[in-house]
């Protein structure tokens, strides 16, 4: 009996040995790789609107038979809105990108000749939207936070319109082209938007166009110049068609 129950307690602790041995061979599981954080990239495209103000200066020159009239100074403001849509690419913390913005503002700045043959008469300077297509640079000081400057080319719709005292009405129509520069700053709001807050100065030099009024008048030359200032808060879709623009 003591010889039976020595030899079953070397062989429990034999299979205790080889147990621990099998188990120091088995290969150990890999601990779950550790969580990346998300990374902010601006590269990829966008869709959004705006809204604002619209204000400028504008000159009006008046010139006729025997009478020349300049008529400028002061500024008026109107409300502005529209969309946008453009592309961004990132490389380290700077942000290159092309934005085209179309915006409608019915702004407008009347004159009434005070001298000449045509004294009474109103000149009337009309525009009623404004197209920027603009580059801009930005850098990002923080991942989800850009800061943006920019420039290009502007187009607006403009008209001028003649109304004499008997109330006989001339009017011309003329799509004008200028620069723009401007800037500001945008805020990531998540994975797919973002808000803008920017200021642009548009400059469209001078529209001139000449009535033939009646005799003994003659034709009359009107001329405007003027420039536009805009102050939009906009609101940006990134769809990450390129895999871009998101976390």
């Amino acid at each position: 009996m003591r010889n039976l129950l020595a030899i079953v307690a070397v062989a429990t602790l034999g299979a205790g040995v080889c147990q621990t041995a099998l188990a120091a061979d088995l290969p150990v599981k890999a601990p779950p790789p550790a969580a990346v954080a998300p990374v902010t990239t601006w590269t990829g495209c966008y869709i959004g609107g705006n809204a604002g103000a619209a204000w400028g200066s504008g000159d009006v020159t008046v010139a006729g038979v025997g009478f020349i009239e300049s008529r400028g100074g002061g500024s008026n403001a109107a409300f502005a809105g529209g969309g946008q849509v453009g592309c961004d690419f990132q490389t380290g913390a700077f942000v290159f990108g092309v934005r085209d913005s179309f915006d409608w503002s019915n702004r407008d700045r009347s004159r009434v000749l005070a001298v000449g043959a045509l004294a009474g008469s109103t000149v009337t300077l009309r525009n009623d939207w404004i197209d920027l297509l603009t580059g801009r640079v930005g850098y990002a000081v923080a991942p989800q936070w850009l800061l943006y400057i920019q420039g290009g080319g502007a187009w607006r719709q403009s008209s001028l319109d003649f109304i004499t005292p008997g109330g006989v009405a001339f009017g011309s129509d003329r799509n004008r082209s200028g620069w723009v520069i401007g800037g500001g700053a945008e805020w990531r709001l998540g994975t797919n938007w973002s808000v803008f807050l920017e200021y642009n100065h548009a400059d469209f030099g001078t529209r001139s166009a000449t009535f033939l009024a009646a005799a003994p008048i003659g034709p009359v030359t009107v001329s405007g110049k003027s420039d536009a200032d805009l102050f939009l808060v906009g609101l940006n879709w990134r769809p990450n068609f390129f895999g871009g623009g998101g976390y």
